[in-house]
């Protein structure tokens, strides 16, 4: 078992959600100025030497996981496929905005693996962190996953799995914290996720592992058994808490416990007596890992020969920390994703080089290294037969399975279909984007209260004026977005003055790097919301648990995805300030029944707002924790208690997580005060910590992944320390004066502030303290014997209250010093600009046109677009749940960005996604113009963040046209035209986030709408459809030509390709209308109030591709999508007010990129005609199965005779029915070679393809046949009374093509566009590297066809 955790690029421990664009964002990717790392192989490399002898042959599985933004990834691999990664299972739950999904995994047999996941935030929530997380199991030979209704813990060693029974165990607890309350529920379930028993325990129970009457657990120093029923039995008494329990052949139980702080040992308790010694190591450095069928292997570096024989444990050569495969053949590293790996290398040289006690004002951390976001998920194992290690890249990072609804999650009450237009007018619904019930001071959504999100360096000068008591309004920009509190002149810290901590001299101070180590962990360094860049505004950034007051309710499991505004905590900013953050008349009571002090409005918006109060504020809020752990009469202090020391801080920050037991409420608590026991270092939730201080890479190697796989693996206060000692990254650059720096740039360097320093690495990896620190005889506490608790009067006892804990007697040199960046007092760091993406577009409006924004007129933006013109109203429609809450007000955000610099976004979804039509994530969106108008022309403004779908579905609401509906590809980050309608109405545009695919990974746009009066209708209504023949693939000068959003492909996400190849140069757009003298692509261009364009062609696309998904002869082929695009006449583009269609299809159909590579194989073997014909499509219903086996030559032309022209006429037909009013031209496809691929004939260098005299003549035979086949069956279509063309470019590219003079078709193309996958586009000779682009039409190619396109045209009467 092992848990893989991944905060992107280190990120505070957060993967932030901001929303992807057209371009990667800075640090994320854009590989500019620096070459991209070559991406490792997907299979082990000469397996024979790296993995040894029969890795063909055995069964053996590897199983692991990695955490992303769109959910944490099961992967599996085998030995017999050289350990081939695929993703079995992507688990997230669609009803949560969460920044990263975290959790663990356990082998239950081979086909199956139990996984608890959860959003990475509910690592700083004890409630959640106890007993929130959702539980799955997944069949990794299918994908299929069964998610479980219950919710469970985070904690290191859930699940556990039993490989003999086929069985996991589930562990929650509830309460760790409150003494009285505290008990563990241990949940066992088969691999069909049947529970086989429940039972509840009172006190802590860690590391429950099924078997075949129960658990066997871990309570105190104690291996104890529980049966169904919750009774407990001793099984054996260990030397400390038992972990890494593993049950082992012949019921057998082996287990790991510490001799003492610093050593580990591996036990095997037989059924009787005590248990054996089988191996003894360094605490984190010895490990038991479970195998298949009841195997323990040992792994790690125990100290001499292990005792192993007769114990069913086998000793292994694998590192410690690693997931062992089924049959111990490969132990698998913690998988980080490229932006780890890069935050990793951000930090690594932190606190090295320094040669003197203080280092020098100047930053000495090395320029960091950075991933480019085109880089494959990369898997890092060691083959325990040869020690090898290998390094693999994930072929496909994605997977369509895991991410339906939990049934611990409340039930989604929409139905399937999109959201219905009707539904805009229901009077249930609800407009306000705001949460007007809400209890916390400051809504979310509100266009009046934006958040600026500032750059890591403002942050950091913030903090570095703040705790000298130097942040004041002289010093800070007055106006602007700060103006929004109402307050006048800011000045943070006359609002919130320099605190005086107890103790010391009196001029004591917070040190900043402990201030900026809460914020990293509490916040990413962000005011605003996760989606807004540095510089952007926002939403003020609230934890959406505590915001929501989402809590994790004991046989409940609907209670903690319902909202309960009671529960509130109201958490805003880089500091998540609390006080006095709740609206008036709803503050916080304590205990004893003290109400908290609401502030004024102003300053509440104030603090939600601006980053500098924030700032101020939790700078108090954190000099109250340490003053009241000095109060008089409860101190509890570090060391030799120097305020200035980083260590020194560490009781006062596990108090700013958890709280205090005062001893004012002593008499309560039987005489006992003081930290609670959730934060305990010696807490056995956190033993995989032991040994690994948080991020110390002296410790941890060079890249610290295991702290990076396993950030729940430490107490709070733990990683607060590592932020402080080790920094972190944010995955931006910016200047001082604020301009961001791009990949490539002098300087460029994302780390997110200095981190302090230490005079020697070991002192720095001492920052957190010994086990025993603060679990010894002071506190009745033993290390080896955590508490054991049934009562509550037990679990006070463990509460740290002593006066002092001392691990660094000489402190002045040997603890941390604060490191200033900002030494010199200066005025405020610039807000960010020169932002590779998401600078909003202030100018470029469509001429003439009325643009309605997406929000009110006069709003202001508080960018260089200053306040919002809009021509209208925008209004968002939202849907209860059944107490009436709007939980999609959640899923909600506003981004200063887009045209007039304002946007919001949200997540598609469908109804299994809590879509649908009224489901309660459901969002519909509706600009209204202030005005009627008769024809006009409608542009939707996609912003370059923020949208991703390739199926945004716009409703033009009151016109005439059949097809009001119009499908978006959102990643164009310009204005986009939806097409010319008639109104005979109110005119209004609506947008749901409901789509056919919405699974919540992909974000969806709202942002402002252009309605451009138009004389009357168009004369010209252009639709060009089809393949990459009509798409333009090959007309364009590398991507310079191509549409972004139609040539785009990331590495981490396969599904979201898109490889359309739509082009500028395509030949319906260079082409011109008879007596024109502009082309078509000119005039749409142009925004010509006679033209109206839409280029939807597909690269790739078959006849499916085209046709609708739903069809009344769906019996012989329906409609498919194609790079996560809809059927192309499911695009909606095609009504009564169509004039001319144009589409080139059937070359797919055909099999013709099939054949070409046959033909280059075959190079040796004179014609490729006889190659057998092996390529059946499932999507055609068995109609072509007859031709397989033949040879190519009889097999290609019955294919394109009897199955193609019959789907092209189909085609044709659909065309008709929806654009009756138009005439369709059906584009051939040109002969390829020419001078008989002379140029083909002799192979090229390094590869053996090539092209036969023999098989250039066949295949241009082969393109007359298919000619032939398209005309019948344009015949049959003209003969049922549709007007239709064929026109055939053959004269055109006469001598042109592959060979030609000059060559106007691609011959082999080696350089490769963004979206280029030569393996799937290749399949066949995908060992070539070949672009798509090869024996496709170059541009002037494109021209020839637009030729063709004109001669037809002529006599159309157009």
């Amino acid at each position: 078992m092992a848990a893989v955790v991944v905060c992107a690029a280190l990120t505070g421990g957060l993967l932030q959600a901001a929303p992807a664009g057209a371009a990667p964002q800075p640090g994320h990717g854009q590989a500019q100025g620096k070459p991209t790392a070559p991406t490792p192989p997907t299979r082990v490399v000469h397996p024979d030497s790296k993995l040894g002898k029969g890795w063909q042959s055995s069964g053996d599985r590897a199983v692991t996981a990695a955490a992303d933004t769109g959910g944490l990834k099961i992967l599996v691999a085998d030995s017999s496929r050289a350990y081939e990664w695929k993703t079995a299972a992507e688990l997230s739950e669609p009803g949560l905005t969460a920044d990263s999904w975290i959790g663990n995994q356990c082998v239950m047999d081979r086909d199956h693996v139990a996984a608890v996941y959860a959003p990475r935030t509910f690592t700083n929530k004890p409630d959640l962190m106890q007993g929130g997380a959702f539980a799955a199991i997944v069949n990794t030979a299918n994908g299929q996953v069964t998610k479980l209704p219950f919710t469970v813990s985070l904690a290191y060693f859930d699940p556990s799995c039993n490989t003999q029974t086929h069985t996991a165990a589930f562990t929650a607890f509830r309460e760790m914290n409150d003494p009285s309350k505290t008990r563990s529920r241990v949940v066992t379930v088969d691999t069909a996720g049947k529970s086989l028993g429940q039972a509840a325990v009172k006190g802590e129970i860690t590391s429950g592992v099924p078997v075949a009457d129960g658990a066997v657990a871990a309570r105190g120093h104690n291996l104890v058994h529980i049966d169904r029923s919750g009774k407990v039995k001793d099984l054996v008494t260990g030397d400390s808490v038992p972990f890494d329990i593993r049950p082992a052949e012949g019921g057998k139980i082996a287990f790991v416990d510490r001799k003492n702080a610093k050593t580990a040992q591996a036990k095997v308790w037989s059924g009787h007596g005590r248990a054996a010694l089988v191996a003894s190591g360094k605490l984190g450095d010895l490990d038991l890992m479970p195998g298949e069928a009841g195997r323990v292997f040992l792994t790690g570096h125990p100290k001499g020969a292990p005792k192993v024989q007769g114990t069913g444990v086998t000793r292994i050569n694998a590192p410690a920390d690693t997931d062992i495969s089924t049959r111990g053949r490969l132990a698998v590293e913690p998988v980080l994703t490229p932006g780890v790996r890069a935050g990793l290398a951000h930090i690594k040289g932190a606190g090295e080089g320094f040669t003197k006690n203080e280092p020098a004002p100047q930053d000495t951390r090395p320029t960091p290294e950075t991933v480019a976001g085109d880089q494959a998920v990369t898997v890092t194992s060691t083959a325990t037969a040869t020690g090898e290690k290998v390094t693999q890249s994930v072929a496909d990072a994605t997977a369509s399975s895991g991410k339906n609804p939990s049934p611990a999650f409340p039930a989604a009450g929409g139905k399937r279909k999109g959201s219905s237009v009707a539904r805009v007018a229901d009077p249930n619904t609800q407009f306000d984007p705001r949460d007007t019930d809400r209890i916390c001071a400051i809504s979310r959504n509100d266009v009046n209260a934006q958040a600026l999100q500032p750059t890591p360096n403002q942050v950091e000068w913030a903090v570095d004026m703040a705790v000298r008591g130097e942040l004041h309004g002289d010093k800070i920009r007055q106006g602007g977005y700060r103006s929004q509190a109402g307050l006048g002149t800011i000045d943070p810290q006359g609002l919130f003055p320099k605190p005086t901590l107890t103790g010391g001299d009196g001029k004591s101070r917070i040190p900043a790097n402990v201030l900026l180590g809460i914020m990293a962990q509490e916040s990413n360094l962000w005011q605003a919301e996760g989606g807004s860049i540095p510089g952007q505004m926002g939403n003020p950034l609230a934890a959406m648990d505590g915001y929501y007051g989402r809590k994790a309710v004991e046989n409940d499991p609907d209670a903690y995805w319902q909202i309960h505004w009671d529960k509130s905590d109201c958490g805003y900013g880089v500091g998540q300030v609390t006080d006095g953050m709740r609206l008036a008349g709803h503050e916080k009571v304590d205990d004893n029944g003290h109400k908290e002090q609401a502030l004024s409005p102003g300053l509440q918006k104030l603090v939600a707002i601006d980053y500098a109060t924030n700032v101020a504020a939790a700078m108090k809020i954190l000099a109250d924790k340490w003053n009241e752990v000095h109060a008089a009469g409860q101190t509890v202090t570090v060391n030799n208690d120097d305020p200035s020391m980083v260590e020194n801080w560490f009781t006062a920050v596990w108090n700013y997580n958890l709280g205090f037991n005062p001893v004012a409420d002593a008499g309560k608590n039987n005489g006992h005060w003081g930290l609670g026991w959730y934060n305990n270092p010696a807490n056995p939730l956190y033993k995989k910590s032991w040994g690994h201080p948080f991020m110390d890479t002296d410790v941890d190697g060079p890249t610290a992944n295991k702290d990076a796989a396993h950030p729940q693996d430490w107490p709070y206060e733990e990683k607060v320390m590592g932020w402080a000692a080790w920094s972190m990254d944010t995955g931006f650059s910016y200047g001082t004066d604020g301009k961001q720096d791009w990949l490539g740039d002098s300087g460029y360097n994302t780390a997110g502030f200095q981190p302090a320093w230490w005079i020697s690495k070991g002192d720095r990896s001492q920052v957190s303290p010994p086990l025993d620190a603060f679990c010894n005889t002071k506190n009745n506490c033993d290390p080896n014997v955590p508490p054991n608790c049934p009562n509550k009067e037990c679990y006070q006892q463990y509460w740290w209250n002593q006066p002092n804990v001392t691990w660094k007697a000489l402190c002045p040199t040997t603890c941390g010093h604060e490191n200033i960046k900002y030494q010199t007092l200066i005025s405020e760091p610039g807000q960010g600009h020169r932002l590779h993406d998401g600078t909003p577009v202030c100018t470029g409006a469509p001429s003439g046109a009325k643009v309605v924004a997406s929000v009110p007129d006069g709003t202001p933006t508080w960018s260089d677009c200053a306040s919002t013109r809009s021509a209208g109203t925008f209004g968002f429609r939202f849907f209860p749940d059944k107490d009436g809450r709007f939980e999609g007000k959640e899923d909600l955000h506003q981004v200063g960005g887009g045209y007039g610099g304002h946007y919001w976004y949200a997540h598609t979804r469908d109804a299994q996604h809590l879509g649908g039509d009224g489901g309660r994530m459901a969002i519909n969106g509706v600009w209204t113009l202030g005005e009627n108008l008769g024809w006009a022309r409608i542009l939707v403004h996609l912003p370059d963040t923020g949208a991703q779908t390739r199926q945004a579905k716009y409703h033009v609401v009151n016109t005439d046209s059949k097809s009001p509906e119009r499908s978006v590809q959102q990643r164009a980050g310009r204005w986009v035209s939806l097409g010319a309608f008639h109104f005979t109405g109110r005119p209004a545009v609506m947008l749901s986030n409901v789509t056919d695919d919405g699974t919540a990974d992909e974000d969806i746009a709202w942002g402002s709408v252009a309605f451009q009066p138009l004389p009357g209708k168009p004369k010209n209504v252009v639709v060009a459809m089809g393949d990459s023949y009509s798409s333009g693939e090959g007309a364009s000068e590398g991507d310079r030509d191509y549409y972004p959003e139609t040539n785009y492909r990331n590495k981490l996400d396969d599904d979201a390709r898109n490889a359309c190849h739509r082009s500028t140069q395509a030949w319906s757009r260079q082409a011109k209308l008879p007596g024109g003298s502009k082309s078509i692509g000119a005039l749409d261009d142009a925004l010509d109030p006679n033209m109206d364009y839409h280029l939807i062609a597909c690269s790739g696309a078959r006849t499916y591709n085209v046709l609708p998904k739903d069809l009344d002869d769906s019996a012989l082929s329906k409609g498919e999508s194609q790079n996560g695009e809809e059927p192309q006449l499911d695009k909606g583009y095609l009504d009564q007010n169509t004039t001319l269609v144009t589409i080139s299809i059937g070359g797919n159909d055909s099999r013709f990129a099939k054949i070409v590579q046959k033909c280059l194989l075959s190079i040796g073997n004179g014609s490729c005609q006889g190659e057998k014909f092996d390529d059946a499509d499932g999507s055609v219903n068995g109609r072509d199965k007859q031709f397989l086996g033949q040879p190519l030559e009889t097999a290609v032309p019955g294919l394109m005779n009897q199955v193609v022209r019959q789907d092209i006429t189909r085609v044709l037909r659909e065309i008709h029915k929806r654009a009756q009013n138009a005439k369709i031209v059906l584009m051939g496809y040109p002969p390829l070679i020419s001078d008989k691929g002379k140029c083909l004939n002799i192979g090229f260098s390094g590869m053996a393809i090539g092209l036969s005299e023999a098989s250039a003549a066949w295949l241009d035979d082969t393109a007359d046949t298919l000619s032939t086949a398209m005309q019948g069956a344009a015949d049959d279509a003209k003969a049922s009374g549709i007007n239709v063309w064929f026109s055939n470019p053959k004269a055109d590219f006469a001598g042109k093509g592959v060979c030609g003079d000059p060559e106007q078709v691609h011959g082999i193309v080696k350089t490769l566009v963004k979206s280029d996958d030569p393996v799937k586009d290749w399949p066949l000779i995908n060992q070539y590297g070949l672009s798509a682009q090869s024996f496709h039409p170059k541009i002037g190619g494109a021209r020839l066809y637009a030729n063709a396109l004109e001669r037809t045209m002529a006599g159309m009467g157009l």
